[in-house]
């Protein structure tokens, strides 16, 4: 008897451990719906038609959220978030844009890269969701298949529209990540030969001189290992 009501104050725990996560994933995606629609840019300011995807009002988007440095969009993946800068990498891990505690948290820019994405290597984060929401699908970057169905991913900036072209797809130690310098500019050059090297997908050529974006998430594995999708990032003609 001691066994089974051991076993079932386990199992009313678990119970109650998933029922909070899922809470929690619900609130989540219910508060970036909410943004969604918040910062949707009218018809009469240029939106697109219903057919299509409804352009963000960045001048909206960053008087609701200062911090707020761009909104980035996959068509076809659940990527359609701002992307949030902070003083550090820690804040926007576990908050929401408006600063509200979130598992979740943000899709957030490394706080070292020039916050208008003009530096050689952006850096940006997000957690790998159980429920597939925030960049759980860079894990999918690593099928060749889907790499090209999804090649393209939109970064409007208050600025201009920037395109993130998938170039390769891997993962790293978070330890190596760090110890090589990746997160560098100063060490692209690098980043670009080990991501050719370990990648087992190909999309976009580099050149080498071009600007990149690195897309960083946890793998489903381990808190020390990451995916890394790296893009060239290009700029309006």
């Amino acid at each position: 008897m001691p066994v089974q009501l051991a076993l079932g104050a386990v199992m009313l725990v678990s119970a109650f451990n998933l029922g909070r996560i899922l809470w929690g994933h619900r609130e989540s995606a219910g508060r970036y719906e909410a943004i969604r629609q918040s910062v949707a840019a009218s018809a009469a300011s240029g939106a697109s038609s219903a057919e299509e995807r409804p352009r963000v009002d960045m001048e909206r988007l960053v008087e609701q959220y200062p911090d707020a440095v761009g909104w980035l969009y996959c068509e076809g993946t659940p990527i359609d978030h701002p992307v949030m800068q902070a003083e550090d990498n820690d804040y926007y891990l576990r908050r929401l844009p408006d600063g509200a505690h979130s598992a979740g948290g943000s899709l957030f820019l490394d706080w070292r890269c020039p916050g208008d994405f003009s530096g050689g290597l952006s850096v940006l984060y997000g957690h790998n969701m159980r429920d597939g929401s925030m960049f759980a699908c860079l894990a999918r970057y690593m099928d060749q298949e889907w790499c090209d169905a999804h090649p393209l991913l939109e970064l409007q900036t208050p600025e201009s529209g920037l395109t993130l072209q998938v170039a390769y797809a891997f993962t790293i130690a978070a330890g190596e990540w760090v110890d090589r310098g990746f997160g560098s500019a100063e060490n692209r050059s690098q980043l670009v030969e080990y991501a050719a090297a370990h990648s087992p997908v190909s999309g976009v050529s580099l050149t080498g001189e071009e600007p990149l974006a690195a897309l960083l998430t946890c793998t489903s594995r381990s808190d020390e290992e990451r995916y890394v999708v790296l893009c060239a990032l290009r700029r309006p003609l």
